[in-house]
């Protein structure tokens, strides 16, 4: 069962806001379920977080027992230690830090051309409203969003006739990103499903031009008119 604020000390509370606060493009606060606190990379792709799991008063002194993940640049597993409260801020600083290096540093396994076109339909698409960092999309627009989703999959199932198998495996692997962002639209801001759906759509394109006319330039004026998006 998830805690209630007045069932934590004030003093873990009090450490534990300035975090609930941070305004940061590189991370965002997630749903903690029994822990105190959890925050997440917001890379989509990404599998690393930093959670507060629970406290523990100790002769007039205050533990939080972390988990977070990577550990430092040379594991990227788990960590679970256990700190003195004032410690926190040091453990969150070194995790941030991890996160930045990696945004950074260029590799292999980063995609140019995905990349590339995801960062143009995110600039065509920012979100005019000042609360679009941490409000959702109201319920008409989760709903409008919702059926898009699923024509898009229908249309994606339409497009594997007559493809190969290599073909079909890249509309699949665009069926269930859609299915992914439509699991979320009610617990993530706007701006973060727009940036779910810009990589989407950067994906759809890198795949072929057949696939991203048919899921989105035959639908942009509406879906800017029903999100209330800028140019």
């Amino acid at each position: 069962m998830p805690r209630k604020k007045k069932d934590i000390p004030l003093v873990v509370l009090e450490t534990l806001e300035p975090y609930l606060k941070k305004n940061d493009k590189k991370f965002e606060t997630a749903d903690p379920k029994e822990s105190l606190l959890r925050i997440i990379d917001s890379d989509s792709d990404s599998d690393f977080y930093f959670e507060v799991v629970s406290f523990q008063i100790s002769n007039g002194k205050t533990f939080l027992q972390l988990d977070y993940k990577p550990q430092n640049k040379t594991n990227t597993g788990a960590y679970k230690p256990k700190i003195d409260h004032t410690q926190l801020d040091n453990h969150f600083k070194n995790w941030t830090t991890r996160l930045s290096e990696y945004a950074k540093v260029e590799s292999i396994y980063d995609d140019p051309i995905l990349k590339q076109n995801a960062e143009k339909f995110f600039q065509k698409f920012d979100i005019i409203d000042e609360d679009a960092e941490y409000a959702s999309f109201d319920l008409e627009q989760q709903l409008f969003l919702e059926e898009y989703l699923d024509n898009t999959k229908k249309k994606l199932e339409k497009l594997k006739k007559g493809k190969s198998d290599n073909e079909i495996l890249e509309l699949e692997i665009l069926e269930s990103e859609a299915e992914e962002i439509k699991s979320v639209l009610t617990k993530e801001s706007k701006k973060k499903i727009i940036k779910r759906l810009s990589r989407f759509w950067g994906k759809a394109q890198k795949t072929g031009l057949e696939v991203i006319k048919e899921i989105f330039i035959s639908v942009t004026a509406e879906l800017t008119k029903r999100l209330m998006i800028g140019p």
